[in-house]
């Protein structure tokens, strides 16, 4: 059972049920779409499976997080935000911007480009909502989407779900730099760290919308 404040104060009951250590970085991973709970393990690793599943049940009290199932064959257990988890998304923005101000982080950090665009799609201004082209990012092992309809932005880890109007392919360091403003889209394409399948423009305009500020910097390891 996690422990209270037993506090009348919004703040202190707000913290009853998010200030438990994991908790938050379980619902930024619930940003990315509904994820099953080995998914869940694997993105945390160093949690713990007792500790995930008690996590899970105390978020699920308050409908932060909620079960449901996977499309497709066999409709695998599955968890995603529920509507109070949807509504910490402003205070996920905060804290990534917030963040994004302590400076580089110590040598040996994990980094993972699905952590990254979560603050990329966060940070984002409202007039990038209006992305709409669906794209289809690559980097390293890892594939992710994001697509904007107009009012709000989508990311998801996997594949897209249907035929991406633009793909970009690159290594981690490349997408910090890019997402940095660190190096221009066309000098990455000439220099072989990008490749876009797609007009470079809309790339270019997609790391204008979608960035990162020096604080979100990740070893590319």
């Amino acid at each position: 059972m996690s422990r209270s404040y037993e506090q009348i104060c919004h703040i202190a009951r707000a913290l009853d049920v998010l200030g438990e250590r994991w908790t938050l970085l379980i619902v930024r991973e619930l940003t990315l779409g509904p994820r099953r709970y080995s998914d869940l393990l694997d993105a945390l690793p160093g949690m713990g499976t007792s500790l995930l599943a008690a996590r899970l049940k105390h978020l699920g009290e308050f409908d932060v997080v909620r079960r449901t199932t996977l499309p497709g064959p066999g409709r695998a257990a599955a968890y995603e935000l529920g509507a109070r988890g949807e509504a910490l998304m402003p205070l996920l923005a905060s804290l990534a911007s917030w963040g994004g101000g302590l400076g580089s982080p110590p040598p040996g950090y994990a980094g993972r480009a699905a952590w990254s665009l979560v603050a990329m799609r966060l940070t984002a201004p409202g007039v990038a909502a209006g992305f709409t082209t669906l794209t289809e990012l690559v980097v390293g092992e890892e594939t992710l989407w994001l697509q904007g309809d107009g009012e709000q932005v989508r990311a998801e880890i996997g594949p897209a779900p249907v035929k991406p109007g633009m793909r970009l392919t690159c290594e981690k360091a490349t997408l910090y730099a890019l997402a940095r403003g660190r190096v221009a889209v066309d000098d990455a394409v000439a220099s072989g760290d990008l490749v876009v399948e797609g007009n470079p423009d809309t790339a270019q305009l997609f790391f204008e919308f979608f960035s990162l500020s020096d604080g979100h910097h990740a070893t590319s390891q």
